[in-house]
C-alpha cells in the first residue's frame, strides 16, 4: 500500500547586515566583520561550550566583560592582549535557554562592543542536514542556514513535509536573530521533515541572474521525530 503524504510549503528568504548563532553543540555562525581597527572591541560570533559561553572578535582588552542583557558575566580572558577570545564561566546558569539574547563586550575603559543577537536554545545549521533529530514535544529550536554573500545574493525557501508535518510548528514572524529561517516548535508526536533549498534574491540580483531555486544552490534535509 502507497503511503501518502501531506505537505506544507513555507517559502520565504531572509536577509540582513548582521547575523548571529547559538547552540547546544559547539557549531558557530559567524558574523560579518567589522572594522577591527577600531578601539572598541568587536563581536564576531559567540558559541556555548559545555556550560561555557565563548565570545570571539577583535580588540578585547585585559579585564575585558561579557554582558548577557545587560547582566556582567565571570569572564575569562586570554593571555594576550588585544585578545580574540573571551569565556564566560558557567554562564548556561545565569541565561534564560531558549530566549533571544544580546551579548556585548566592555573593556576596562568603558568601551563597549555594538549589540550581538544570540539565541540561547538549540540551533540547526547546514552541519546538521542529513541527519535524524529526536524532540519532545515543547522543544523549540531556531533554523539558521548560511547567507551566501555581502549583501546575500541567495535565499532560503523552508518546506515542512513528512508523515506528520503538523506535529511541528513553524514561526517567521519578527525573527530576533537576522538571517535566520524561522523557529520550530513541536507540538505533538510524530515525524517529520524540514526541507530547504537556496535560490538567488532579486534584488540585489539582476531579473536576468534570477533562476529557480533548486539543489544547485545548496539544499538541507533533516528528519525529525517527536516523542
Amino acid at each position: 500500500m502507497k503511503r501518502q503524504f501531506s505537505i506544507l510549503f513555507v517559502c520565504f528568504v531572509v536577509f540582513s547586515n548582521t547575523v548571529s548563532q547559538f547552540a547546544d553543540s559547539s557549531t558557530a555562525v559567524y558574523l560579518s566583520p567589522q572594522d577591527a581597527s577600531a578601539i572598541r572591541p568587536v563581536i564576531l560570533y559567540a558559541q556555548w561550550i559545555g556550560k561555557n559561553l565563548d565570545v570571539e572578535g577583535a580588540n578585547f582588552g585585559e579585564g575585558a566583560t561579557v554582558f548577557v542583557d545587560g547582566q556582567r558575566l565571570k569572564t575569562v580572558n586570554a593571555d594576550n592582549f588585544p585578545s580574540s577570545f573571551l569565556f564566560a564561566k558557567k554562564a548556561k546558569k545565569k541565561v534564560a535557554r531558549n530566549q533571544a539574547i544580546t551579548l556585548q563586550v566592555q573593556n576596562s575603559d568603558g568601551e563597549t562592543s555594538d549589540p550581538f543577537p544570540f539565541f540561547s536554545g538549540f540551533l540547526l545549521t547546514m552541519d546538521d542536514s542529513g541527519t535524524v533529530l529526536h524532540l519532545n514535544v515543547g522543544d523549540r529550536f531556531l533554523l539558521f542556514l548560511p547567507p551566501h554573500g555581502e549583501p546575500p545574493t541567495l535565499g532560503w525557501g523552508v518546506g515542512i513535509g513528512g508523515l506528520d508535518p503538523t506535529a511541528t510548528k513553524l514561526s517567521t514572524i519578527d525573527l530576533p536573530i537576522p538571517r535566520a529561517q524561522g523557529f520550530f516548535e513541536a507540538v505533538h508526536p510524530g515525524q517529520f521533515t524540514i526541507s530547504a533549498e537556496a535560490g538567488p534574491l532579486c534584488p540585489p540580483l539582476p531579473p536576468e541572474q534570477c533562476a529557480p531555486r533548486g539543489a544547485n544552490f545548496g539544499r538541507f534535509d533533516l528528519v525529525v521525530f517527536v516523542e
